[in-house]
């Protein structure tokens, strides 16, 4: 409709004063929102205000993305690495939240509430990240059903892995917990022999256990033919089907 268009491009110009000094897009940042369905669905003005105003970033292995107690800023999209959202107890003992791969999102759960950061978010390896805004994420939210569908699927399968990973860290042993988190980076991939870009001590932050014990799981799995690892920094190749085998499902 004429208003809806007319209050669309209203909301794209508010968005792009605030971005005016920004480059253009990067061929690599319109690549990975054209692949989501919510973008490709959005009004030609909504697209543009999202390009323009959303920042393409790249950050090295422990790099800090976002701190506890600072204000929500950005909605963040992996392009590519693995980041680690974790928070940390006075003594400096840290307990993972979640670990977010390639094609993830995280951030939307404080921009929904308005509140101060709860959570440190962390590069577990050198990433490349997608920043949208706090004010373009509220426009697509109150703008586009598809966006805000997509939301709700994105944070209905965060809360289930976080029912997974407590249930794993009450109920199961070590070597359980640490085949969990190996599915869990494996993100279901079918391949027979799947090789993560994680090594040993960063697999112990995800899995909340020392990484002697992570070790000693590992060295069993190998035993079991399930991973085997790779290269002189010790990144794991798993062995997808064995290792659900293993869990049972």
């Amino acid at each position: 409709d004429a208003q809806e268009s007319r209050g669309l491009g209203d909301v794209y110009k508010r968005q792009v004063q605030t971005s005016a000094y920004q480059p253009a897009p990067s061929s690599a940042l319109t690549e990975f929102l054209s692949q989501w369905p919510w973008f490709c669905m959005l009004p030609e003005e909504l697209r543009a205000m999202t390009l323009q105003t959303s920042i393409e970033k790249k950050v090295v292995a422990d790099e800090f993305i976002a701190r506890s107690g600072q204000p929500s800023a950005h909605w963040y999209g992996v392009m590519r690495g693995h980041l680690q959202m974790y928070i940390a107890g006075p003594e400096g003992d840290e307990t993972t939240l979640y670990y977010l791969r390639e094609g993830e999102w995280c951030g939307d759960g404080s921009l929904l509430k308005k509140e101060l950061m709860q959570y440190d978010l962390r590069s577990l390896t050198s990433a490349q990240l997608c920043l949208v805004p706090a004010n373009t994420f509220n426009v697509l939210r109150s703008s586009s059903h598809e966006f805000s569908n997509f939301l709700c699927d994105v944070m209905n399968a965060r809360m289930g892995e976080f029912v997974g990973m407590l249930v794993a860290s009450r109920l199961l042993g070590p070597e359980k917990r640490v085949a969990k988190a190996l599915l869990m980076l494996a993100k279901n991939g079918r391949e027979d022999a799947l090789r993560l870009s994680i090594n040993q001590h960063k697999l112990a932050l995800i899995c909340g256990l020392s990484r002697q014990r992570v070790n000693m799981a590992l060295a069993s799995f190998k035993q079991g033919g399930i991973v085997r690892t790779e290269g002189t920094k010790g990144y794991l190749i798993v062995h997808t089907q064995r290792l659900r085998n293993y869990i049972g499902i």
